[in-house]
């Protein structure tokens, strides 16, 4: 008899969440969910724009190995540190640096990791994952001994290049040493990266 003193109150319970779920605020349509998420007037993050523009470089480095660095290997692979200076589009006067191991019997080189610092300290990264060079024969083998003209995938940088994409052509000449060895590189390619970045 007991169970049944409960059944009016049960009853009523029942009746009352009934007829609550009848006042109830509609869920909000699917477009408003942003204004739920993010506040009102706020709408969802803006999605990053990205361009692609025209690059080339002007530059020339020289050669800071010391020849005591053997990560590479072995007499004769060496690790090479090339340094130097030019101009680049998108960031103005640049300094060069480029690390890689090289077989200098063969010109083989693999490993190439390459840094574009701008006047105001942001930097562009490269790198040439392997490549060849070539003894050169053509017009200008007077002046320059040998040739490469490898891929070089841009990789992301500081500043207006983070995350950076791209690619180039090295177009590299290395002087013959008769005034003073160096390497001219001559790239040409596209850089990718996020509009209005600064």
């Amino acid at each position: 008899m007991k169970s049944t003193k409960w059944f009016p109150v049960l009853l009523a319970v029942s009746v009352i969440a009934v007829g609550c779920s009848d006042y109830h605020q509609p869920l909000a349509p699917a477009g408003d969910l942003a204004v739920l998420a993010y506040g009102a007037g706020k709408g969802p993050a803006p999605q990053p724009v990205l361009v692609t523009v025209p690059f080339k470089a002007d530059f020339s480095v020289w050669s800071k190995t010391d020849y005591t660095d053997r990560r590479c290997g072995d007499h004769p692979n060496y690790f090479l540190t090339m340094e130097g200076h030019g101009n680049a589009t998108h960031l103005g006067k640049v300094t060069v640096r480029f690390t890689f191991c090289c077989n200098v019997a063969t010109g083989a080189y693999w490993g190439t990791e390459a840094t574009f610092v701008a006047a105001n300290g942001e930097e562009l990264w490269l790198t040439i994952p392997q490549g060849q060079i070539y003894p050169n024969f053509g017009d200008n083998s007077h002046y320059y001994q040998t040739r490469f003209d490898d891929p070089m995938p841009i990789v992301g940088g500081t500043g207006r290049f983070q995350g950076a994409t791209g690619y180039l052509t090295t177009n590299a000449w290395v002087h013959d040493g008769t005034d003073e060895w160096r390497t001219d590189f001559f790239p040409k390619g596209t850089l990718t990266m996020v509009q209005g970045r600064k």
